[in-house]
C-alpha cells in the first residue's frame, strides 16, 4: 500500500469549459484518496469558468485558484508546477474527467512496483456515460531504455499515448522539465525529456482517464495554422531520439517524423480546414508531395495496416478519402 501522508498536486488549466468543468472538479475532489493539493489554473476564461473556480475553493481548501491572462495550456501546466507541493504530479483537461478510483489505483501501483511514473489508458467518449474497457488490466513494468523504446513505438501505433494526462509521476522525475510555451502538441517532448529522468514506469490497461470529444477539439475540428506545430515538435523528436543507439528508438523518431504528413493530410480529409488564411489546394499538394517521400518508410513502421491504407490513398489522391467521408456523413 501506498504511503498515506503522499500528497498529490493535480493541475487543471481551465478555459471556457462552464459547461463541462463541474464534470471534471467533482471527478477530482471525490476521489477515494483524499490528500490532493488540486491546482485550477484560470487561463483568461471569458466565460464563467474562472468564477467557479473561486465558488469551489470556498467549499474545498484542498483547491488553489490562480487566474492569469490567457497564455495557453503549456503555460498554464507550468504556472501550476512551479507552485506544486506535492510528492507527485498529475494532469487533468478540464473538460474530462477521471474514475473516483484513479490516483488510488495509481498510487498502489506506484508503491508496489516502485516505479517513477504511472501510466494507465484514456477511454475517449462522447458522452457523460462511457463504457470503459472492462477486462481485468494488463500490467507492465519498464526499466531503463526500454521506457524511451515502448514511448517512441506506442507513438507510431497506439491511441494517445503521448498525454500527460494519463500520468502520474513523481515530482522528482519532472524536476526542472516544462511544457513549450506557444505550441500545441507539448505533451510529446515534455515526456521524452521526463522518461530520460526515469529509472522505471509500470503501465496498466485499466481506462481510468475519460477523453471528452463532444464538439471540436486539438484533435478534432478542421486545420489551423497552430496544427503544424506538430511538424516542428516531431521534427525535434526525431533529432532528439537520433543520439540513441538502444533497438531501433532512432528509427522511430522517423518514423514519428513521417506520420505527422500523414496526420495533417488526414485531418484535412476528415474535417476540412477551418483557417481561411490556408490555401487548400497549396497545403494538400504541399503535404503529399511529402507524405509521398516518406511512404515506404511509414510503410516499414508499426502503425496500425487500416493507417497504412488511407496512408497509401492518400498519396493517390486526397478525394480518394475525401469522397467516402462526405457520402458516410450524410448517411449517417
Amino acid at each position: 500500500m501506498y504511503q498515506m501522508n503522499a500528497r498529490i498536486s493535480v493541475i487543471v488549466p481551465v478555459y471556457n469549459v462552464e459547461k463541462y468543468f463541474e464534470r471534471c472538479i467533482r471527478a477530482i475532489i471525490e476521489q477515494k484518496y483524499s490528500n490532493l493539493e488540486i491546482i485550477l489554473i484560470n487561463d483568461g476564461s471569458t466565460d464563467r469558468s474562472g468564477t467557479i473556480c473561486d465558488d469551489w475553493a470556498k467549499r474545498d481548501s484542498r483547491i488553489v485558484v490562480i487566474h492569469q491572462n490567457n497564455a495557453g495550456q503549456a503555460s498554464a501546466r507550468n504556472r501550476g508546477l512551479e507552485i506544486a507541493t506535492g510528492d507527485y504530479i498529475a494532469f487533468v483537461d478540464s473538460d474530462d474527467w477521471i474514475s473516483l478510483d484513479t490516483y488510488e489505483y495509481m498510487l498502489n501501483l506506484m508503491d508496489y512496483y516502485d516505479a517513477d511514473i504511472v501510466d494507465i489508458s484514456i477511454c475517449e467518449t462522447f458522452n457523460d456515460n462511457p463504457k470503459a474497457y472492462s477486462n481485468s488490466p494488463i500490467i507492465t513494468l519498464f526499466e531503463g531504455k526500454d521506457i524511451l523504446y515502448d514511448y517512441m513505438l506506442c507513438g507510431i501505433s497506439a491511441k494517445s499515448p503521448y498525454s500527460a494526462c494519463r500520468k502520474l509521476y513523481k515530482r522528482s522525475s519532472i524536476n526542472n522539465i516544462r511544457f513549450e510555451v506557444g505550441t500545441i502538441n507539448e505533451d510529446i517532448i515534455f515526456n521524452y525529456l521526463v522518461l530520460l529522468n526515469a529509472k522505471r514506469i509500470v503501465k496498466s490497461t485499466k481506462e481510468c482517464y475519460y477523453y471528452f470529444q463532444d464538439g471540436e477539439s486539438t484533435t478534432r475540428g478542421g486545420l489551423k495554422q497552430k496544427d503544424f506545430d506538430l511538424l516542428n515538435v516531431s521534427k525535434k523528436l526525431q533529432e532528439l531520439s537520433a543520439c540513441e543507439s538502444y533497438k531501433n528508438i532512432a528509427l522511430l523518431g522517423k518514423f514519428k517524423y513521417a506520420r505527422s504528413y500523414f496526420s495533417l493530410l488526414s485531418k484535412i480529409a476528415f474535417y476540412g480546414i477551418a483557417d481561411p488564411s490556408i490555401n487548400k489546394k497549396e497545403i494538400v499538394a504541399s503535404l503529399t508531395g511529402e507524405l509521398r517521400k516518406y511512404l515506404f518508410l511509414l510503410l516499414r513502421s508499426p502503425m496500425p495496416f487500416n493507417r497504412k491504407v488511407i496512408a497509401i490513398a492518400l498519396c493517390i489522391h486526397i478525394k480518394l478519402l475525401e469522397v467516402p467521408l462526405i457520402v458516410y456523413k450524410k448517411l449517417r
